[in-house]
Parts: C-alpha cells; sequence; structure tokens
C-alpha cells in the first residue's frame, strides 16, 4: 500500500501481547519527507477493505508515559511457574468442591 508512494525503510505492525493479533495498526517509515508526505496526503480517510484508514505523522509519546513504562520495565516480574500457577488453580476448585469448603485442615 505505501510502496506505490516511494522507499519503505521500516514498517512496525501493532499486535496483541496475548493474542499476537494485529491491532490494525501499523508505524511505516519512509525513505524521505516527501514520500512520506505524499503517502499520508493520499491515504488519509481512504477505504481499504471497508476500513478506513488513517494515515498521519506519529507523534512521540509524553515523557511522563515514558517514565512510567521505564519504571514498570526495570520492577521484577512476579510471574509464577505454569505449574505453581496449575496447582495453585486445582487447590482452589478442589476446596470450592469439598463438601466442607471452610475446613481446609485436611
Amino acid at each position: 500500500m505505501f510502496s506505490q508512494f516511494g522507499e519503505i525503510l521500516s514498517i512496525k505492525i501493532v499486535v496483541e501481547p496475548t493474542t499476537n493479533q494485529s491491532r490494525g495498526m501499523a508505524f511505516v517509515e519512509m525513505a524521505n519527507a516527501t514520500q512520506a508526505k505524499k503517502a499520508i496526503e493520499e491515504l488519509n480517510q481512504k477505504i481499504v477493505d471497508g476500513r478506513t484508514v488513517k494515515a498521519n505523522y506519529a507523534t512521540p509519546l509524553k515523557a511522563s508515559i515514558m517514565c512510567k513504562r521505564a519504571a514498570a520495565e526495570k520492577e521484577p516480574k512476579k510471574d509464577l511457574s505454569f505449574l505453581t500457577t496449575q496447582l495453585a488453580k486445582k487447590a482452589r476448585n478442589d476446596a470450592k468442591r469439598s463438601p466442607d469448603r471452610f475446613n481446609f485442615n485436611k
């Protein structure tokens, strides 16, 4: 779609982390500003496969958002292993099914 307006340097397709499916948006880096401007002018508000394309220049994230992301990446992950998670779920479900739910001293 963008290649008809000039050389593409890179394309970053945004995907949902849990399902690995596209969110329906991408970042396209063109070789020069005139090619990018022409692509934006031609593609913005164009209908493709029944969906309206929104093409514009990417703007940098605000500093506060970037600081929050950096802090979140530095925090240690509290991720349990798969086996530990499954065992905890099994214990919870067994407790729900037992006739005496509030007696955990078995």
